[in-house]
């Protein structure tokens, strides 16, 4: 018999598994009231702490899996905690049994044995906690905290820069499950609103010529909501009005949007002036994007030794090498010695895809998210938001063959297709 009040479930997986049909299977029953899914560790765990579910379903190899639910025991004893893991062998049930999970399942997930596992998990809980008097998890407090500044940057116009912020904000939104804001600061030719297929009215004037009197009912009115729940802040609609906006407002309405959303991600044109200075400072991370072309990156270089020179920064920065590799480009060796500084990401070239995806105003993270560059632009989301993995990529992935053949796009977050 499933519990009275409908169960709250947080899954936790990757992000290229997050699309998985067992998991919108489960969130269909109705005894489960609430399901959401987190292709992110730390995210996932810091929205256990926040929202404290009924269950976690920990879908991760077995050692991520097994820190993760070690976790979730020691602080969260009214959460429990089901593995999925590739296979289960004896050692491995009772390494995560040992740590608190509750039942191992292995992959791929049988459905008619998951939604059995969870009832029986719930039901046996419940039954135990009649006896004790134990109080179900939720209604735990949220604990406030600042969000972070994640500024997209190139000191070369046509690098690429709003179709990374605009595929890595939606990505992060989608794998993080978090609060997160695209914000256009390309100040007279913001194209944010083309690459989401999204127009308001509005624009980041109405805050600025306001800022000091910005609350919740202000910013309902000027940003706007994309399907995939990201919140948008646009560039002014008029180039002349960029001119109007100032150092000391930007701040303060970073100040104000910081308290709100978990990420915001800055797309920025290709000037060093008091508004990309402002926003440099403020970073938690920059992103600094090249093409592997001599221009690109002679200009790249250029800006790193004057942000090292003449910009107080505290943000990690990472150079992500975007259209890498290319046909005639230059080598990734070849770019590490010109410019003396680490790569940290490459996006793949893959023009016809990404033109199809920015004319259509569909994000390829969501319309073709198993397509080698989708996959990348999903592990530089991953990346920011903390996780640990391998964000260069030279040769492509196997699913992107897969993906290519499908007969309509199948977006990875929130947009699933029923099978």
């Amino acid at each position: 018999m499933a519990p009275q009040r409908g169960m709250h479930i947080i899954v936790i997986t990757v992000p290229e598994r997050l699309d998985q049909q067992w998991i919108a299977r489960l969130g269909d029953e109705a005894d489960v009231a609430r399901i959401e899914r987190v292709g992110v560790l730390n995210a996932g765990f810091e929205m256990a702490q926040q929202s404290r579910p009924d269950l976690v379903i920990v879908d991760r190899d077995v050692e991520q899996a097994e820190t993760f639910i070690r976790q979730i025991f020691t602080t969260l004893p009214g959460t429990l905690c089901l593995a999925v893991v590739g296979q289960i062998d004896t050692a491995t049930l009772r390494r995560l049994v040992a740590v608190g999970a509750r039942d191992v399942l292995p992959r791929p997930v049988q459905y008619a044995e998951l939604i059995t596992s969870v009832r029986s998990i719930m039901e046996t809980e419940a039954n135990r906690r009649s006896r004790s008097l134990v109080p179900l998890a939720g209604g735990g407090m949220s604990t406030g905290h600042r969000g972070k500044l994640i500024v997209v940057t190139s000191p070369k116009g046509g690098s690429g820069t709003t179709t990374i912020a605009t595929n890595l904000a939606i990505a992060l939104q989608q794998a993080s499950n978090s609060r997160v804001l695209l914000a256009d600061f390309c100040l007279q030719f913001g194209d944010v609103g083309v690459q989401l297929n999204l127009w308001s009215k509005h624009t980041m004037l109405d805050l600025l010529a306001n800022v000091d009197d910005i609350d919740d009912s202000v910013l309902k009115t000027v940003l706007q909501t994309h399907g995939s729940g990201l919140q948008v802040l646009f560039a002014p609609n008029m180039p002349e009005a960029a001119g109007e906006v100032t150092g000391e407002q930007v701040e303060k309405m970073l100040d104000v949007l910081l308290t709100r959303f978990d990420y915001i991600v800055a797309d920025t044109w290709s000037f060093i002036d008091e508004i990309s200075i402002t926003l440099l400072k403020r970073a938690t991370e920059v992103l600094v994007v090249s093409t592997p072309e001599v221009p690109s990156l002679k200009n790249v270089k250029r800006f790193l030794e004057f942000v090292q020179r003449e910009v107080e920064m505290s943000a990690s920065m990472t150079l992500v090498l975007n259209r890498f590799p290319s046909v005639d480009g230059i080598s990734l060796e070849d770019v590490k010695q010109h410019l003396r500084h680490p790569v940290g990401a490459n996006i793949p070239s893959e023009g016809r895809l990404v033109t199809h995806s920015v004319n259509r105003g569909v994000p390829v993270v969501m319309s073709h998210p198993q397509s080698w560059v989708g996959q990348s632009l999903l592990k530089l989301a991953a990346k920011v938001a903390g996780e640990q993995v391998n964000t260069i990529t030279l040769t492509p992935d196997q699913a992107r063959a897969t993906t290519q053949t499908q007969q309509r796009p199948r977006g990875l977050f929130g947009m699933l297709r029923r099978d």
